[in-house]
């Protein structure tokens, strides 16, 4: 007998949330800033002047690598869901591989098609003057057909900005039939032990050169082991999660400025998974009811369409004011360059992921339930 499926609605607000903060990190890194090479990672108590103080304000609350680790905790407690209606063998185990990748993989080949067509219609790589090193990392290689293949494989992520997150996803996902088979029994302690080992094995074992993948693992695995603690959860009270709330804004939002983003991300995803599961398992605490508000609601509906395309669109944007707008003053007033192309660009996004979520998102959930059945029948 299965489980009912359950949704929390926050969490779908969350997604809506979190897509607009990786977008408004790549917005406010498009520009050369004059006298720092990280202004998000000085002192925040620091100040120099205002542009550059709203400007690291505005990367603090962009924080586009808490973002990530938060949609590992969330995939992995999706995934995590899915495979506890089902009973593991052979063939149920193929049919969560079918839906999965149906789910996942149309919208990213719309992805790279764009890009490439993009890259291939007049495109010539530049170096500008006002553009910031990170802005220059990307695109500069030559779109050929061997390169589009090995995007569409995952075995190179140079289209997109953002695609190494879904091929981390990708590798999770193959990897969760087992993780879910190893604590479909197991008592809370023991999920923990698992946890803290695959901590252990992300900083040594899993640590390839070149290949960060596997470092994200424990990210998932502590989504998955989330509803073990539903009743520690609704037991903490309001009090508690507001005495709280202050240092652990601050953790998720500076610490992998003060150590790096391997023990940041773990600081991150551990303060993730708290959140998660006080807005899935919590009803006492109210602070989170604003991801049940419609915006943010219809961003989580599009934002994996969202999360995809907005690099795309963006940098497109960035690269047509600085071709034809070369003389603006860019550095002088970068921070309302990042604002406004923020705005604009995501603006942009949105309406393309409609249209992206309409005829080809929801097309690939109606095929991969339909194939899964089929694998799979109920």
């Amino acid at each position: 007998m299965t489980n009912p499926p359950v949704r929390f609605t926050k969490l779908d607000g969350l997604r809506g949330l979190l897509s607009l903060v990786v977008a408004l990190n790549h917005s406010f890194l498009i520009l050369l800033i004059p006298y720092f090479a990280n202004v998000w990672g000085q002192n925040i108590l620091a100040f120099t002047d205002l542009q550059s103080k709203m400007q690291q304000i505005f990367m603090l609350l962009g924080n586009g690598g808490v973002a990530v680790t938060m949609f590992f905790v969330l995939s992995g407690l999706v995934m995590g869901q899915s495979l506890s209606r089902l009973e593991l063998n052979l063939k149920s185990i193929l049919g969560f591989y079918v839906k999965r990748m149906t789910r996942l993989y149309p919208a990213y080949l719309f992805l790279i098609v764009f890009s490439a067509l993009y890259l291939r219609t007049g495109f010539v790589y530049k170096i500008y003057p006002a553009a910031s090193t990170w802005f220059h990392w990307w695109m500069n290689f030559e779109m050929t057909l061997n390169e589009f293949i090995r995007n569409a494989l995952f075995i190179s992520i140079s289209i997109g900005g953002i695609t190494w997150t879904l091929r981390v996803i990708v590798i999770a996902s193959f990897l969760f039939p087992l993780f879910s088979l190893l604590t479909k029994k197991s008592p809370w302690y023991l999920d923990l032990f698992f946890t803290a080992l695959l901590i252990y094995l992300s900083f040594t074992f899993l640590n390839f050169p070149g290949l960060r993948d596997f470092r994200y693992l424990y990210m998932f695995f502590l989504g998955l082991i989330l509803p073990k603690f539903k009743d520690f959860f609704a037991k903490i009270p309001n009090q508690f999660f507001i005495l709280t709330l202050p240092l652990c804004l601050f953790i998720l939002l500076d610490f992998r400025y003060l150590t790096d983003e391997y023990f940041g991300g773990l600081a991150e995803a551990v303060i993730s998974w708290f959140y998660v599961g006080l807005m899935a398992f919590n009803l006492k605490i109210k602070f989170f009811n604003f991801l049940n508000s419609k915006p943010l609601l219809f961003i989580g509906k599009i934002s994996y369409s969202l999360y995809l395309i907005h690099f795309t669109v963006l940098y497109i944007l960035a690269k047509l004011a600085l071709d034809y707008l070369p003389n603006l003053p860019y550095s002088q007033y970068y921070f309302i360059f990042h604002l406004g192309i923020f705005v604009i660009s995501t603006a942009l996004a949105t309406l393309l992921s409609i249209f992206i979520n309409k005829y080809i998102e929801n097309p690939s959930i109606r095929l991969a339930n339909y194939i899964s059945s089929k694998v799979y029948p109920k």
